[in-house]
């Protein structure tokens, strides 16, 4: 079966750049610019992969990662946060995402730890 990775950025222009990279693993890729519809989306589907932003309005990507956390169906799955937040490594970790990846970063470096969570 198809693995999924899930987006969630405010920012579109950020979603649409990431979609397309991640187009080139082997995943469904899947994205959402209203963190609000983020969860429900996460508990119907069940992404293999959940990469979302920390400064979102609405819900933001420590919050909707806590709320991932607490639930033992997602214990495996793999969480990438991204944002150029001050801090933002810390409070990604401390919510309980798996890797940090500071804005901006380098694509090769994306697709390098999406691929090994791929794997």
């Amino acid at each position: 079966m198809k693995k999924k990775i899930f987006l969630c950025d405010d920012n579109v222009l950020i979603l649409e750049a990431l979609e397309l990279v991640l187009s080139m693993t082997d995943a469904t890729v899947v994205s959402e610019n209203k963190s609000s519809q983020a969860l429900s989306y996460i508990l119907r589907e069940k992404p293999d992969i959940f990469i979302c932003d920390l400064s979102m309005p609405e819900v933001n990507g420590e919050d909707l990662i806590k709320q991932i956390r607490t639930r033992k169906e997602f214990n495996d799955m793999f969480i990438l946060c991204i944002s150029a937040s001050y801090d933002a490594n810390n409070i990604a970790l401390h919510a309980g995402a798996d890797h940090f990846l500071p804005k901006p970063f380098e694509m090769d470096v994306l697709l390098s730890i999406v691929n090994e969570a791929l794997a």
